[in-house]
């Protein structure tokens, strides 16, 4: 690991868990041993080592969620797995992006917009496996049901006025969310894919893993 990307996993730690505002460059720089002269001459400026930091971030989960994808029996089982592993970082991911919209929106705007296009790009590509393995039917439009899914997620998600039935988490709607998109465009082969991925002792497992 270079200089540079010890900088970036130590600083990346120190924003998650302290908060992007309350963690400054000096702090970063005391924390590492380096001077403050040393981050400004890497990164520039503390825009762009949030930016760096985020990204790394954010694509650290998404390989965490593509490693544990490997172990399922088909792509829409995949898909399910990965929602559900993503839900374990909503509520951190929540409040990262609210302090950057809150005290750094241009990071949020680049960040949001290169993770945006990754994620779209990724789901879009999933989404199509699953059409042609007879999971889901191919009929629908996919960019226009992938944009709905992605506002409607995180409306849920990161809203705020949004009053749920007692006992309802912001997790739990998410996910019925997410469920209720899939079984809507599944085929009757996707429709047992689900119905049995939620009996499933895998599934049990996940949600005890994030319930800890």
């Amino acid at each position: 690991m270079t200089q540079r990307d010890y900088i970036i996993d130590r600083a990346t730690q120190m924003f998650v868990s302290q908060g992007i505002k309350s963690v400054r460059m000096d702090d970063i720089a005391q924390s590492l041993g380096v001077s403050k002269r040393t981050l400004y001459e890497m990164f520039g400026d503390k825009e762009e080592l949030i930016y760096l930091c985020m990204a790394k971030h954010m694509q650290d989960q998404h390989s965490r969620v593509r490693d544990l994808s490997a172990y399922t029996q088909n792509k829409l089982e995949a898909v399910l797995v990965g929602f559900i592993e993503m839900t374990q970082y909503s509520e951190s991911n929540n409040r990262l992006m609210n302090n950057l919209m809150r005290f750094y929106p241009s990071v949020f705007e680049r960040l949001h917009a290169n993770m945006s296009d990754d994620g779209t790009v990724r789901f879009k590509k999933s989404i199509q496996e699953c059409v042609d393995e007879g999971f889901l039917d191919g009929s629908f439009n996919i960019d226009l049901a992938i944009t709905l899914l992605y506002y409607t997620a995180m409306g849920v998600a990161v809203r705020r006025d949004v009053v749920f039935p007692a006992g309802v988490s912001v997790r739990d709607a998410f996910m019925h969310v997410v469920v209720c998109f899939f079984r809507g465009i599944a085929t009757e082969k996707g429709l047992r894919v689900i119905d049995d991925f939620f009996k499933s002792d895998k599934y049990k497992q996940l949600e005890i893993q994030i319930s800890k």
